[in-house]
């Protein structure tokens, strides 16, 4: 009987060191700029108090091509690209954009020396647009540099999980990593210029994949999504031709995201 109850005794400590385990597993916050991921070699981003995702200013910054420069007595930040010019203060929810007074939500922050600056109101202050994935804890941040950077190769476009990204379109489309099941995502936001472009960019860039057919019913399901507030219902498709998946996300808000799985995953049912 003693023998019994000392095992069923590990058995309950084991099952709650488990339990304990899968629940403080989080996922980490990962940033993309134009479709590629930011590696951030020390201080990693983190969300505030507020909800907003923070990342090292001069990082960040020089991401978007912007000069970082700090003022330890104002304690400021001062980003600066071409004719744009953002200042923000630490610990403080007034900041200015090309001289106009503006408010956030949250603040920047002096962590250990190592200023912390709120991605959204950076990235939006120099014209980008920026989006949040909770699911995957990832922030995508979409700037068009093609008017700013004529000597650059940004005409020639890129590439995302095999699939050709042209280089004028306001769609994301990212690796995620972490997920090596899923090939490729792309997001259209009724919110960013060229909602209908984005849907356009989006049906040829899978038709260089997957047959028209079922490219024609994807677009059907996404075309449903017309206002921010209906929600459109998660939808997996199947190319039995290439052998994919494809997951059209639930879209409770102005997002709609398109996961592509690799060849010959198994989609749980």
């Amino acid at each position: 009987m003693k023998k019994i109850i000392s095992l069923l005794v590990v058995l309950i400590i084991a099952g709650v060191f488990l339990t304990t385990n899968c629940i403080a597993y989080e996922l980490p916050l990962c940033v993309f700029y134009n479709g590629d991921e930011i590696v951030f070699p020390d201080q990693q981003p983190f969300i505030d108090s507020h909800g907003r995702t923070q990342a090292p200013a001069r990082f960040i910054g020089e991401k978007l091509g912007a000069t970082v420069t700090w003022d330890g007595i104002a304690k400021k930040a001062t980003f600066e690209r071409g004719s744009d010019k953002l200042v923000l203060y630490v610990d403080k929810r007034d900041y200015t954009v090309n001289g106009v007074k503006k408010q956030m939500d949250t603040v920047a922050l002096n962590i250990e020396g190592r200023i912390f600056v709120p991605v959204r109101y950076v990235a939006e202050a120099f014209g980008a647009t920026v989006t949040w994935e909770p699911s995957i804890k990832t922030v995508y941040i979409t700037l068009n540099n093609t008017s700013n950077n004529n000597n650059n190769n940004n005409n020639s476009g890129k590439e995302v999980g095999g699939f050709k990204i042209p280089a004028d379109t306001n769609l994301v489309a990212a690796k995620v990593s972490g997920y090596e099941e899923v090939e490729a995502v792309f997001e259209v936001n009724l919110l960013r210029e060229n909602f209908e472009k984005q849907k356009a960019d989006l049906k040829e860039i899978l038709l260089q994949k997957f047959e028209p057919e079922l490219v024609d019913e994807i677009m059907k399901h996404i075309n449903l999504k017309k206002e921010e507030e209906y929600v459109l219902p998660k939808k997996v498709f199947y190319s039995s031709k290439k052998d994919q998946y494809i997951l059209i996300k639930e879209s409770k808000f102005i997002d709609i995201n398109v996961y592509v799985y690799v060849k010959g995953y198994k989609f749980p049912s």
